[in-house]
Parts: structure tokens; sequence; C-alpha cells
């Protein structure tokens, strides 16, 4: 049985486009260095998370793949590689996978950012850097699973803060 996808209406397509439009901004213009090339804390995820929550996973990693390759065109355009897009994937796989559901509970939201946070950040992010040549000390790979702990409970409160309001998100996103 061949798998259904989804028609999307003109008014949820602009949505992505500006949910994409979003991610990059968020991603590359709203950074704030707590530790100037330690700690920096991006707020890129939001709206992938959001896109994830309302809907659901493969909305969610088109929305997070587009607005890496375009982040990067923009601003980062010889620095580009592919396994950072492949992590954008995952990133909106798991928001869509853990945060599309009706009975959302926390835990949900815990374990949806945990994934996020140690496959992709700290996992993935981690081993792109090494294959780039920047992380090939033991001391950068502490650095960025602190990082990444740190940085855990901050995006799981605005995860938290998004659910909260959900419905609202809904409404003005389906009118």
């Amino acid at each position: 049985m061949p798998v259904q996808i989804k028609k999307l209406s003109t008014r949820e397509l602009c949505m992505l486009a500006m949910l994409t439009a979003l991610n990059v901004v968020m991603a590359e213009v709203l950074v704030f260095p707590a530790i100037p090339k330690v700690l920096e804390l991006s707020f890129g995820f939001v709206p992938i998370a959001v896109c994830g929550m309302l809907f659901g996973p493969v909305p969610a990693m088109l929305v997070a793949v587009v607005g890496d390759v375009v982040g990067a065109a923009i601003f980062n355009a010889g620095d580009f590689f592919l396994g950072y897009t492949l992590t954008a994937l995952l990133t909106g796989l798991f928001y869509g996978l853990f945060l599309h559901k009706d009975g959302l509970k926390w835990y949900h939201v815990l374990i949806g950012q945990l994934l996020v946070s140690l496959v992709c950040y700290a996992g993935c992010n981690t081993l792109w850097a090494y294959l780039m040549g920047y992380a090939r000390t033991a001391q950068y790979i502490v650095t960025r699973l602190t990082v990444n702990a740190i940085a855990y409970p901050i995006y799981a409160l605005v995860l938290f803060l998004l659910l909260r309001y959900r419905k609202v998100l809904e409404k003005v996103m389906r009118q």
C-alpha cells in the first residue's frame, strides 16, 4: 500500500516558507555568545520545533534542510558541509516525531530535545567538526559535551513555553 502524503494548501506552504526564513535569521543572526567560540546559544531550532509541532516530521525536515542550505549560502558560503545538513534533517525528524502528537506530554518534549542535543548537536556536529579539522583534541570534545549539557535545559524550557502556547500557534497557523 503506497504512503499517503498530505497535500498542503498554499497557506500552509507559505507558513513553511516563513518558518524557513525565521530559521535562517534565528540561526545565523540571533546568536548569543555566552562564552565566545565555546558556548553560543542560537534559537534557530525554534522554527523547526514549531514546524514539527504543527506540521509533523516531513515538513520539519524540509524546513530544517532548506534553512541550513540557504543559511550556508548566504552567511557561510565557503564553509558548507553536507554533514551539517544531515544534522538539520535529523533535528527536524526528532522534533516532528516527538512534538507532533495530540496528547503531547512533558516527557515527549524532554526526550525529543535530549535526542536532538545528544545525537544531533553533541554527536553529529562534533563528528563533523572533527572531520573538518576543527575538533582534533579530547578537550574540544569534552567542551562540546559540557556546552550541550548546559544548553539542554535552556532549549527544553523554550520548548515547554512553545508547548504552553501550542493552541495559539495552531490557531494562527491554520486561520
